[in-house]
């Protein structure tokens, strides 16, 4: 097989030269071609934790139920709250409750946009991920913030950056945590 390739100098009067590939060159780029989408693509979730500041958001003893209630009112959420949900599943992920809450407001304005047949209101997977049920939702997610393989060991504007690493997706989401008493 021989492949011509046809050169234009930039500068200097225009004059074409044909270079000859050979046989062998031409097998090893169709092979190097052929290898490139099993190469693997590193992603942000595949950069280890660097040591930064702590930014975190004091984690509450327990967040009361009337606080999230009166949040979640104020703004508006698609009801059932699922506040009992949200509580044991943020307290079995030694995560914020608000953490949830938050993220819900932000990835489905409380759970009021997203398609209800995937019970996904935490827009997990870029929503495309089906669940039984909005709690079941709510539990997974909730149990990949605190030890996923992909979130252990991060603090929480890491966790939210691996959740969605748009830059200010991490920055809103904390300040709306800090309208939560600690």
């Amino acid at each position: 097989m021989i492949v011509r390739i046809r050169w234009t100098p930039v500068f200097g009067p225009k004059q074409r030269q044909i270079r000859r590939v050979s046989p062998r060159h031409s097998k090893l780029a169709l092979g190097l071609l052929l290898l490139a989408p099993a190469l693997p693509v590193s992603t942000i979730a595949d950069v280890p934790p660097r040591p930064a500041p702590r930014r975190d958001v004091a984690l509450p003893p327990r967040a009361p139920e009337e606080t999230l209630a009166a949040f979640m009112r104020n703004h508006d959420f698609a009801q059932p709250y699922n506040i009992a949900e949200i509580l044991d599943a943020a307290r079995r992920a030694s995560i914020p409750p608000s953490m949830i809450v938050c993220i819900e407001f932000y990835e489905s304005s409380g759970g009021k946009h997203y398609d209800a047949e995937t019970h996904n209101p935490l827009g997990w997977n870029n929503g495309l991920t089906w669940f039984p049920s909005v709690p079941a939702a709510i539990h997974h997610v909730s149990d990949q913030l605190g030890s996923g393989r992909w979130y252990a060991g991060k603090t929480l504007e890491e966790k939210l950056h691996v959740y969605n690493p748009r830059p200010v997706y991490a920055e809103k989401v904390l300040d709306c945590m800090r309208q939560f008493p600690q």
